[in-house]
C-alpha cells in the first residue's frame, strides 16, 4: 500500500516548536505518542542519521604551493600549516586578487609580519587607547584588544567590526586580535586590501618597478617612501620571481 503522505515533504515547512504554528507542534506530539518506543531511542537508526554532522566543505585550492610561499617569506615549509594555506586560498578567491595583486599583497604582508613571524602586532596596542574618531577604539581596552591583526596589521575596533560582519563571525569582535590573527591572518588582511581598492592600484602598476612597489607600500604604510621600503622591495621581488618567474 502506497502511503498518502511523504513525511519528508510534509515537514519541509515545519520550523519546530519555537517557529511553527501551535497546531503543528501539537500534531508532532500526537505523532510521537503514536510511535513505537523503540523508534524514540537515541540509538535508533533514524535518530543517529538525523544527528550526523554535515560533511566538511572541500578544502580550497591553494593559489601557490608551500614551497613558493616559504621561498618568498624565507621560512620553512614545515612552518606553514594547511590551515594557513587554506586561509590564503580563501583570501585570494574572496577578494578577487589576480596574480599581480597577489604578488604585491604577499610583498607587503611579508614585510609587515617579518616573514609571517608576527600575525599580531608586537606592541601591546596600549598606544591606540582612546582613538575613537579614527580607529573606533571608544571603550577602555579597545586599543589592546584590537591592535594590529593579521599579516598586514589591521588595527582598531572599527576595522574588526566591519570584518566580523563581512565574515559572519562574531568572535572577531568578542575575542579580538588573539582569535582573528590565528583564524584569519590572511583574510582580515585581504579585507583591508579590498576596502582600500588595492587590486585596482596594483593593476595600474604592472611593471613592478621599485617606484611602483614603493607606491603600494606607501598606501599600506601611510608615507612615501614607506617604512622598511627596501625590505618591501625584497619581499615583492621574491614573490614576483616565485610566482610569475624571472
Amino acid at each position: 500500500m502506497v502511503p498518502e503522505i511523504n513525511l519528508h515533504d510534509f515537514f519541509e515547512y515545519f520550523k519546530g516548536a519555537k517557529g511553527g504554528q501551535p497546531q503543528q507542534s501539537e500534531a508532532v506530539q500526537m505523532l510521537q505518542g503514536a510511535m513505537n518506543d523503540n523508534l524514540l531511542k537515541n540509538n535508533s537508526a533514524w535518530v543517529v542519521k538525523y544527528r550526523e554532522a554535515p560533511p566538511a566543505p572541500p578544502a580550497p585550492k591553494w593559489p601557490i604551493t608551500k614551497k613558493q610561499l616559504a621561498t618568498i617569506m624565507l621560512c620553512s615549509e614545515g612552518s606553514l600549516p594547511d590551515s594557513l594555506m587554506d586561509d590564503l586560498a580563501r583570501c585570494v578567491e574572496t577578494f578577487k586578487m589576480d596574480t599581480k595583486a597577489m604578488v604585491y599583497f604577499l610583498g607587503q604582508c611579508g614585510h609587515e609580519s617579518a616573514g609571517l613571524k608576527y600575525p599580531m602586532e608586537i606592541a601591546s596596542g596600549a598606544a591606540y587607547e582612546g582613538r575613537c574618531s579614527d580607529l573606533g577604539n571608544c571603550k577602555p581596552g579597545d586599543g589592546v584588544k584590537y591592535a594590529g591583526t593579521g599579516y598586514i596589521q589591521v588595527t582598531g575596533y572599527a576595522w574588526h567590526s566591519k570584518f566580523s560582519k563581512f565574515i559572519n563571525d562574531p568572535k572577531v569582535v568578542e575575542i579580538g586580535k588573539t582569535y582573528t590573527c590565528d583564524k584569519y591572518p590572511w583574510s582580515i588582511s585581504g579585507f583591508w586590501w579590498r576596502e582600500n581598492n588595492m587590486n585596482a592600484m596594483c593593476a595600474a602598476r604592472p611593471e613592478f618597478t621599485n617606484h611602483q612597489i614603493d607606491e603600494i607600500g606607501a598606501r599600506v604604510n601611510g608615507k612615501m617612501r614607506p617604512n622598511g621600503a627596501d625590505d618591501r622591495l625584497a619581499y615583492t621581488d621574491r614573490a614576483y620571481k616565485a610566482i610569475i618567474g624571472v
